[in-house]
């Protein structure tokens, strides 16, 4: 599901799951278990986060991994998913991600969990569809998201669902830059460069600085934010919405 490659002191994970990069919850153990991997690496100072597809970084969650579940299957999933994303944010080492194609839902999340965004100049979007499947929105995230784009921009994103190409993206605040497909890696890399000559105490303390507000922030709400999205997918719309992408058709919401 990851792949694991080393570039001098970055270690590139690249998602692997299927045909879209749906994500499931062996991804998400895995996840974790790589970056807690790379952050006990000495050799190691900052983290790639791709996919091998042409068109997905990822597609989101696999509707699979929630559709028919009991509340408490549900909960488990959401707190594990929620958990695995927190370790992109609060890693210890800068991350880097390389957005090869559309990040939408969770793809979206990891990616604007990460420290810098580097994005293919076409065939991309990125979005937060959750209101078009009738689910709703970590706060924490939400958080992330306007200090990234402003509250105005975060709520034009989430109320209409808008996946944003490229161009747009770089616009307005969502990613860092823009490159051909063929130098993603690359100009990736050359974000994590900058990091090469400084101490691990540096980059580590540096970073601690940068998210240790934004830490509070999810503590409080974590416990929250599993149980509202646990509710809103287990209700009738939330399983309408889910079902609607395995069916790939508009959903049919109930009053």
């Amino acid at each position: 599901m990851i792949t694991n490659e080393k570039h001098k002191s970055t270690i590139i994970l690249s998602i692997q799951t299927n045909e879209s990069n749906s994500l499931d919850k062996d991804f998400f153990i895995e996840l974790s278990k790589n970056i807690e991997e790379a952050e006990n690496d000495l050799k190691c100072k900052t983290i790639i986060l791709t996919a091998k597809n042409e068109k997905f970084f990822s597609n989101g969650f696999n509707p699979e991994l929630f559709i028919g579940k009991s509340y408490d299957e549900i909960y488990s999933n959401v707190s594990l998913s929620v958990k695995s994303c927190a370790n992109i944010l609060f890693s210890k080492k800068p991350i880097v991600c390389a957005i090869n194609g559309y990040a939408m839902g969770v793809g979206a999340v990891m990616a604007i969990f990460s420290d810098y965004r580097v994005m293919v100049n076409k065939n991309a979007r990125f979005g937060f569809p959750e209101g078009l499947i009738g689910l709703n929105f970590p706060s924490t995230t939400a958080t992330v998201l306007i200090e990234l784009v402003g509250i105005q921009k975060a709520r034009e994103l989430l109320y209409s669902s808008k996946a944003v190409k490229s161009e747009e993206a770089l616009k307005i605040g969502l990613v860092d830059e823009l490159c051909e497909p063929e130098t993603l890696i690359q100009t990736s890399l050359k974000w994590c460069a900058k990091f090469e000559t400084m101490a691990m105490e540096s980059v580590t303390g540096l970073k601690f600085a940068l998210r240790d507000s934004l830490r509070i922030t999810a503590i409080q709400l974590e416990s929250r934010d599993t149980e509202l999205l646990s509710k809103a997918i287990l209700s009738p719309n939330g399983q309408e919405g889910l079902r609607s992408i395995l069916e790939k058709r508009r959903p049919v919401w109930k009053d």
